[in-house]
């Protein structure tokens, strides 16, 4: 089950609410596959047709934009045996995007000065 979190800047107010983890729906290759371009659906079903079962761990996580100023979910897949992973692009922009690793630690996008806070307000799945 998947966690909805709130980010709110501590200084200018900005906020967001992003789903994180990942659901029932996501236990399927071609599921999760179908969440990126087509470039790289087509190049994760090619991996999968190579053998019968291809173990991967999938979730969404929080990711960063450069160009849009914003915080937003994107899914990330790793295939384990291929030692790949497969990171989404912004859904605003489509640009390449940073994941978030520690969103306390983060500034404000918007004013780049303020501190996040990050509660979890719900779950999803």
């Amino acid at each position: 089950m998947g966690e909805i979190k709130r980010i709110t800047c501590k200084s200018c107010g900005a906020g967001w609410e992003c789903r994180t983890g990942c659901g029932i729906m996501h236990g399927k290759l071609d599921r999760v596959a179908a969440l990126f371009p087509e470039d790289i659906e087509i190049e994760i079903a090619g991996i999968a047709k190579k053998t019968a079962l291809v173990p991967f761990d999938f979730s969404y996580q929080l990711s960063y934009c450069k160009e849009c100023q914003s915080i937003e979910s994107v899914p990330v897949l790793w295939l384990l045996e291929e030692d790949r992973e497969y990171i989404g692009r912004c859904g605003q922009c489509g640009q390449k995007i940073e994941l978030i690793k520690a969103e306390d630690k983060m500034s404000c996008p918007v004013c780049h000065g303020g501190d996040l806070e990050t509660e979890d307000i719900g779950g999803w799945d």
